[in-house]
């Protein structure tokens, strides 16, 4: 838990806060940027344990809530905008692969960082 604490604070921390938009979707360097945030949160709500989530791997939605409504703020962007974006990709799917290529080696880079055992 300490340890995905410590990748998801990273992760915004590393992230800027353009808002620059192309079309009717998010430009691919925010849309990675979002999608990564969104990932650690939603394994970080698998962590999150309170008196209705004592096991581990059931999300907590409650928290999961409030991550999503910190990344949307942090990058400026709604709920809808992200969206409206990710069906955009999905419907362009070359575009979809370019961006989690872009993705690895930033999530990699995260790993790496990571104290070793």
């Amino acid at each position: 838990m300490k340890l995905l604490t410590i990748v998801l604070t990273a992760s915004l921390l590393f992230m800027s806060c353009k808002n620059t938009r192309s079309g009717d979707h998010l430009p691919p360097q925010l849309m990675k940027k979002v999608l990564i945030d969104i990932q650690l949160a939603e394994t970080y709500s698998t962590m999150v344990k309170d008196s209705l989530h004592k096991s581990i791997g059931m999300k907590n939605l409650d928290s999961l809530s409030v991550y999503y409504k910190d990344i949307f703020a942090h990058y400026k962007i709604t709920e809808t905008q992200f969206t409206t974006s990710l069906d955009w990709y999905k419907n362009h799917p070359d575009e979809m692969d370019t961006l989690y290529n872009g993705m690895l080696p930033i999530v990699t880079g995260m790993q790496n960082a990571l104290p070793k055992k």
